[in-house]
């Protein structure tokens, strides 16, 4: 995609299909910028005790979410994503929820490499 949109940029691929290529994902202003709060702000407000749990329930919930769970309840904590269900698809929307969520640019391998 780069390199279409490369050659789209200089004039190197026809005008009638320079709208099929898919022009870049644009970052958006950071949540604290629009008076929202953020992941960290959440973190900071919380006790260091209880910084662990709120993230891991901000995973489980996500990826219950993902897998089509009604409740985080049933992501076992101490289980390997891939024991879960996950896929290579669903890693990777597991991992753009968390991009999301976290405002972090995480690998698309993150389920993988921290099972």
């Amino acid at each position: 995609l780069a390199r279409m949109r490369a050659l789209a940029a200089s004039a190197g691929v026809a005008p009638v299909f320079r709208g099929l290529i898919p022009a870049p994902a644009r970052r958006t202003a950071s949540a604290a910028a629009n008076g929202s709060s953020t992941l960290a702000d959440h973190l900071a407000a919380l006790a260091a005790e209880d910084r662990p749990g709120a993230v891991l329930e901000l995973v489980r919930t996500h990826a219950a979410a993902v897998l089509g769970h009604g409740s985080p309840a049933r992501v076992g904590a101490d289980r390997p994503f891939t024991e879960l269900g996950f896929d290579s698809l669903t890693a990777v929307e597991l991992r753009n929820r968390l991009n999301t969520a976290t405002g972090l640019r995480l690998p698309a391998t993150l389920v993988f490499d921290y099972p």
